[in-house]
Order: structure tokens, then sequence, then C-alpha cells
């Protein structure tokens, strides 16, 4: 059994994983990486203990130091095997990114990326929705072409809360065009601008070619976005644990 864990601007995802599939999952909520204490937040997985240790623990992360220092006295003080910090290393990996910097792209559009070839699509635009919205162009022979980022739903509403007249405002409804109220108007503007500009975003990604590409949708707030996304989408939930677990098995 290997432990996974996929650190984020805003959560932690963890999972258990076995004979090639997730078993159980979680995510606990973080202030992110500046304002969090990571040693108080780890003992909130003390949990995880119940199942005994794990043979392996992979973790892709985008937190920087202080996470992973915090989060490899955690594993040390429970007599755990010492975590593994992924990195995006074409020679094990095999995905190759046209980035001015390969650096500085996130490992968890990596692994991401990583999980679609493991599940058998060599070219893809992937769509990761978390606290940001990244969209990647993934062609033959794990060929990253580049990418797009844009605010996520969270996001977005956070920062017309933050304006006048909108601050304070409760949790509006969604689904309503056109709203007659301000946190209607919010909640549905949000939540269908983001759907058209993935749509508009990911057909400008896909390439000129008489095959078929596939779009991959994944991340925490995919399963509100996919109701209104048109054409054809594949939801996959699991892809960067699917991704973690098949870059571990390299180097």
């Amino acid at each position: 059994m290997k432990l996974l864990l996929d650190a984020g601007n805003s959560r932690l995802k963890w999972a258990w994983w076995a004979q090639g599939a997730v078993r159980e999952q979680g995510a606990l909520a973080h202030e992110g990486a500046a304002r969090t204490h990571w040693s108080g937040f780890l003992s909130s997985l003390t949990a995880l203990n119940a199942g005994g240790p794990p043979a392996r623990i992979l973790c892709v992360e985008v937190l920087g130091r202080a996470f992973r220092e915090a989060l490899a006295v955690w594993a040390r003080d429970l007599g755990w095997p010492a975590p593994r910090f992924l990195s995006a290393d074409p020679a094990l990996h095999g995905i190759t990114s046209d980035y001015h910097d390969p650096a500085r792209l996130g490992l968890d559009r990596y692994a991401a990326m990583a999980g679609a070839r493991a599940l058998g699509h060599e070219s893809a635009v992937i769509i990761d929705c978390g606290t940001a919205v990244t969209l990647d162009r993934l062609d033959q022979c794990g060929h990253h072409r580049g990418g797009l980022i844009l605010p996520g739903l969270g996001l977005m509403r956070r920062s017309l809360g933050a304006a006048p007249g909108v601050s304070g405002l409760p949790e509006g409804r969604a689904d309503c065009i056109p709203a007659v109220c301000t946190a209607d108007a919010v909640a549905t503007g949000t939540l269908i601008g983001l759907v058209a500009a993935i749509d508009h975003l990911s057909a400008q990604l896909l390439p000129d070619s008489a095959g078929p590409i596939p779009r991959l949708i994944t991340g925490g707030d995919a399963s509100q976005l996919v109701p209104h996304l048109t054409g054809d989408i594949l939801w996959l939930p699991d892809l960067v644990f699917t991704g973690l677990a098949q870059m571990g098995e390299g180097g």
C-alpha cells in the first residue's frame, strides 16, 4: 500500500493506493504556504496511521521547503518511510515540456499528464480545476506543448467578494440567468463564465488534426463545471493520483 499526497495551494489531498487504484482518500483545507503552521496541520493526518505504515509515501507539492521539511519530520515521528517528492524528470517519467523553464511547470500539472499517459491517453487536453484552473496540451510521446492558467471558481468569487457592494454577501445560487440579486449574479456569473472560458480555451488548444483528441478534466471544482461544459469531456477525479503512482515507479 502506498500513501499518495497531492499538496496544492489550498488543500492537501491524500489517497491510499493499492493494486493500481485508489482505495481510500480525503482532503484537508489549509491557509496557504505562507500562513500555515505545517507541523500542527499535519498532526490532523494522524488518523491515517490506523491502517498501518505505507510501503512508500509519494508526494507532489507546490508549497515549498517548509512543507517538505515538516512532512519528513511527520513521517519520521510515525516510524514511516521518508516521503519521496516527485520531480519533473523526463529521463524518469518520459514527459518533456516546451516551457522555457521546465522547472516552473507545476508538478501537479506534470502528474496529471503522467496520469493521462498511464490511462492510455497519449494526446489530450488536460483541465485541472483547483485554486487555479490549468489547461495543458499533451501530444504523442509525452510532449507537453504548453498550456494556460486562469483563476479557479473560489478565487474568482473571493476576488469579487473584496469589491465594494459585494463584500459580506451570502453565497448565492449558481443557476440564475438573469440573476435578480447580487449574490446569485456572482455565483452564476463566475460559474458560467468559467465554463465558457474552459470551453473556448480547450478548443484553442486542440491541435489541427483529423483524429479525435480527448479533453480530460480533474480537480476539486470539476463536479460543478462538468454538467455545463459542451462537447465530449472525460471526468477523471483521480488523475493526479494516477500519475503520481505511475511516476513513483520510476527512479
